[in-house]
């Protein structure tokens, strides 16, 4: 039997990437756990049937929930790394100088050459920016191979998903359902279950007997974490072919995504990215492609639409390969390809190196923060 990844700093040979923290027994609650709210008035999860199959609205309902959770993850990481700066007083005052000096040259160019500008056409404004994205988006998603850095980001997204599969399986209830509770398949899966619930009321015990020396205690705790940590590895380890299996299956569904769904589509995204986000009215103003002030905009918009494509043909693709094996997969797994985490992950991954790209080549103009957030999690 394979073994699963044993928890850091202690490495192990044949671990899957991604290997989940001992204390990661749940993910915090947040927007992917919501209820969604159907036409017949019953609020559920979209899941999957144990099947393999589901509806077309119920993988859209995925979707807005996967973006729905990448904006709340975004909005604390932005409120996290802003909470971590440091201001400078002398610094800000020089910038508001410089500021309004340029503010007073562009009023003092205006003032002088009136008629020197052409009213702006914000039809031809449009066109122009739907046409460049297209071009640029095609240079990223081109047919039949991967782009290389459009390659590098699935291989993150197959760490990703190893460790939302882990803690997925660490869980006591069935993905999508608040009340369904799993079948123990394993005696250590049980224990570890039991004992990981216990254990601060069993170390509390533990702590309730005299010793002979302080030693003894120390290693009587050590000794059950040690204990429930073999546990956990040794059920995990069951999991991890079927792990395998689902990498594949995730590799060989995105792939088809980006090298054959995605690139004829690349017009018509672009057209509603620029139409939805009303980049025509920032660019009329700003004289950048698209400006700092438009970027919110402009995410907003592209993530909506790239996550209505992906998800629906993702989910699919990942379905239509786990019908074909015939009942080699749990129906709680067949749950879990569902979990709009891995397809938020996606999204994070693919569109940061979307925005880096756009902004390496002129088109896009990044937030400051931005650019930081995405400097540090390239190093």
């Amino acid at each position: 039997m394979s073994k699963p990844p044993p928890l850091p700093p202690r490495a192990h040979p044949s671990a899957p990437p991604g290997a989940p923290p001992a204390a990661a027994v749940a993910r915090p609650p947040s927007v992917a756990t919501a209820f969604t709210p159907t036409p017949g008035g019953v609020s559920r999860v979209p899941v999957p049937s144990d099947e393999g199959f589901m509806s077309t609205n119920d993988k859209m309902s995925l979707a807005d929930i996967a973006l729905a959770l990448r904006d709340e993850q975004l909005q604390a990481k932005v409120v996290h790394y802003k909470a971590e700066l440091q201001t400078s007083p002398e610094l800000d005052k020089i910038t508001e100088q410089v500021v309004d000096g340029l503010r007073a040259l562009q009023k003092q160019a205006q003032a002088s050459h009136p008629a020197s500008q052409p009213p702006v056409d914000r039809a031809q404004v449009e066109i122009d920016l739907i046409q460049t994205m297209k071009i640029m988006l095609s240079r990223l998603f081109r047919p039949e191979k991967l782009t290389i850095s459009i390659e590098r980001k699935l291989g993150e997204v197959t760490k990703r998903f190893a460790r939302i599969f882990f803690e997925s399986e660490l869980h006591v209830k069935i993905q999508g359902s608040a009340t369904e509770m799993k079948a123990m398949r394993y005696p250590d899966q049980a224990l570890f279950h039991v004992l990981s619930r216990n254990e601060p009321a069993l170390v509390k015990q533990l702590e309730g007997f005299e010793y002979h020396a302080p030693s003894v205690l120390a290693d009587a705790k050590e000794a059950l974490a040690d204990w429930i940590k073999n546990l956990r590895n040794e059920f995990l380890g069951r999991s991890t072919p079927e792990l395998n299996a689902l990498v594949q299956l995730l590799n060989e569904s995105l792939t088809t995504f980006f090298t054959e769904e995605l690139p004829p589509l690349t017009g018509e995204l672009a057209w509603e990215v620029v139409k939805e986000g009303r980049l025509g009215e920032f660019r009329a103003r700003s004289g950048y492609t698209i400006s700092v002030e438009a970027f919110p905009r402009f995410r907003q918009a592209f993530e909506r639409r790239f996550l209505q494509r992906l998800v629906p043909f993702a989910e699919e693709e990942m379905l239509k390969r786990v019908r074909a094996t015939e009942g080699k997969f749990r129906a709680e797994t067949i749950r879990f390809v569902a979990d709009p985490q891995i397809f938020t992950d996606v999204c994070e991954l693919v569109c940061d190196a979307v925005y880096d790209f756009l902004y390496n080549d002129g088109f896009l103009d990044l937030p400051t923060d931005w650019r930081k957030r995405l400097t540090t999690a390239a190093s």
